[in-house]
């Protein structure tokens, strides 16, 4: 398997970019005493992404996240998914679009354009779709912007799968604030499925970061959803009109370096996972120790089982429309 690897840098922010799963491999930004570290989690050969199992900066899809049963309804058509999460489908299965090998279009030094063509049936999922992606680096801003365009009706809902720990080493992401801009969320049962009630307010619940906390205090002996759950595994229903651009969505904050991380998007939703199951000692960056909590996912993306909840917002794109998704992963430092 070919892998272009892409560089991207300014004075101030180094980017690697692989065209395997289309994955940001490295971020690399200043501390408050300029030391430039690594900032997201990452592999040092292709041999490893290709033995991971937790989606290290790929781009998964054509639906992210997780379908109840593996299966879903379009048009009164019945799909059959792998079932490769507990009888469910999480982020489309073994072959997904993390497990491709993109076409690089065009290449800067602040900027890529990677393609990929998806062909109707692969994994079950119908098309065919044209996916184009650009990731584009200004200052200490990286953007990634996601165009799709569908043949047939399809279902969209691809999101970027990065793991931040803005300490510049593996450990706990526990001494890490996070601050997500959502009045509601979506619970979960067993099978990290959301409930027929959800979305439910955040308020009195253990997962009201509408005001910074701390991730190593949330309360995981009380709030029956984080007990369930060893830690965040949720989508949080973003303060956002569907008609607005990116916006803030999260900001995630480690006193100790000084480094902050805004996360800007035009999703409906974001799915925070603590990293409770990351257990891969093949994780090569930051410098470190791997191991459960080191780092925490922010996703950007549609409501997970949206196909099998006709009260979530459509993820189904048809011929004639074109998908178009925003996030930007804004970085600073006190």
């Amino acid at each position: 398997m070919v892998n272009e690897v892409i560089h991207l840098a300014n004075d101030n922010c180094e980017v690697t970019v692989w065209s395997l799963g289309a994955a940001v491999n490295d971020i690399r930004v200043p501390d408050r005493q300029g030391r430039l570290e690594s900032v997201v989690l990452g592999y040092s050969c292709v041999g490893d992404r290709l033995e991971g199992r937790s989606y290290l900066g790929e781009v998964v899809g054509p639906f992210g996240n997780r379908l109840a049963g593996a299966r879903f309804a379009l048009d009164g058509v019945e799909h059959e998914l792998e079932a490769n999460d507990r009888g469910q489908s999480l982020h489309s299965g073994s072959d997904g679009f993390h497990r491709q090998t993109w076409q690089v279009r065009d290449r800067a030094r602040d900027r890529v354009q990677l393609a990929l063509d998806w062909p109707d049936g692969r994994s079950g999922f119908p098309g065919p779709l044209e996916v184009e992606l650009e990731y584009l680096l200004e200052g200490l801003t990286l953007s990634h912007r996601l165009t799709v365009r569908a043949a047939r009706p399809a279902l969209v809902n691809p999101l970027a799968h990065p793991y931040f720990n803005l300490s510049g080493r593996l450990g706990p992401v526990g001494d890490h604030d996070l601050q997500i801009q959502a009045q509601s969320y979506l619970p979960v049962d067993d099978r990290l499925i959301p409930l027929p009630e959800a979305p439910q307010p955040v308020a009195g619940t253990g997962l009201d970061l509408r005001q910074p906390r701390r991730l190593g205090q949330l309360e995981l002996a009380t709030d029956p959803q984080l007990r369930a759950c060893g830690g965040l595994d949720h989508a949080f229903v973003l303060d956002r009109r569907p008609d607005d651009g990116p916006s803030p969505a999260a900001v995630l904050y480690h006193a100790g370096s000084g480094r902050r991380l805004v996360v800007e998007t035009d999703y409906p939703a974001l799915q925070v996972y603590t990293g409770q199951g990351l257990d891969e000692s093949e994780i090569a960056h930051p410098p470190g120790r791997p191991g459960p909590g080191c780092g925490v996912a922010l996703e950007t993306e549609g409501f997970p089982d949206a196909p099998n909840r006709p009260d979530f917002p459509s993820v189904v794109v048809r011929p004639g429309q074109t998908w178009r998704r925003t996030t930007r992963w804004a970085f600073s430092v006190d």
